[in-house]
């Protein structure tokens, strides 16, 4: 039998894209799109989340949390998400509807004194939801260089777009870039870029097995959909 969607979550839901909506009209550029990412752009981030014993996950720019709850879904303990939003009204979105994870009101760029001092550093994955290509040149190198101050050595910053170019100057940032694939269930569709260090083939990569068997069984058994 299919299951159906409780009348809690369809009005969470309607709420959610109702105040994506409105947050659009009065800036488009900070959000990007009408309606929040999907599931299936989600899901595809999620996979590409690495996760050690101490380490965490941040997410900039987080919305209205669909990819935290993806990663919730997936396994991954929520004392180890932190979530930062510049939006007042979308943060108070994420303390209702995430209530146990930690969300901080607060821009990007000054993600270093934004976190807890013990994070700094075992930071394994930002997951980026800021729009940075309709960001000035000096803003996105600001927010890049924020996020690689809070990453472990070996940690990765993922940022979806919704071009075929990549939102970000990998050469002069100093970073790797690698164009992880695209999401067609996606509105607009979206292609997911990862950046690295350089020269991080050198540098050995932690185990993640606990995370990634949990977000195989998920994506086994259509976890989380309805």
């Amino acid at each position: 039998m299919q299951h159906k969607p409780s009348m809690k979550t369809q009005v969470r839901k309607r709420d959610e894209n109702l105040l994506f909506l409105r947050r659009w009209f009065k800036n488009p550029k900070a959000l990007g799109s009408v309606v929040p990412s999907s599931v299936a752009l989600a899901e595809f981030i999620c996979k590409h989340v690495t996760l050690g014993e101490d380490d965490y996950v941040v997410e900039i720019g987080a919305g209205t949390g669909r990819f935290t709850k993806s990663l919730i879904q997936a396994g991954l303990p929520v004392d180890r998400i932190f979530l930062v939003e510049l939006d007042p009204e979308m943060c108070r979105f994420l303390k209702q509807a995430l209530p146990m994870v930690t969300v901080i009101e607060g821009d990007a760029t000054n993600l270093e004194n934004l976190l807890p001092a013990e994070i700094l550093g075992k930071v394994s994955t930002v997951i980026s939801g800021i729009p940075l290509i309709n960001l000035s040149a000096e803003i996105q190198s600001a927010i890049a260089k924020a996020c690689f101050s809070v990453l472990a050595e070996s940690g990765s910053l993922l940022q979806f777009t919704y071009g075929p170019i990549s939102p970000l100057s990998a050469k002069r940032l100093g970073l790797k870039k690698d164009r992880l694939g695209h999401v067609l269930l996606n509105f607009p569709p979206a292609i997911i870029w990862r950046y690295q260090r350089l020269g991080l083939q050198d540098i050995p990569k932690k185990k993640n097995a606990p995370f990634a068997k949990l977000l195989k069984f998920k994506r086994s058994l259509n976890f989380g959909k309805s």
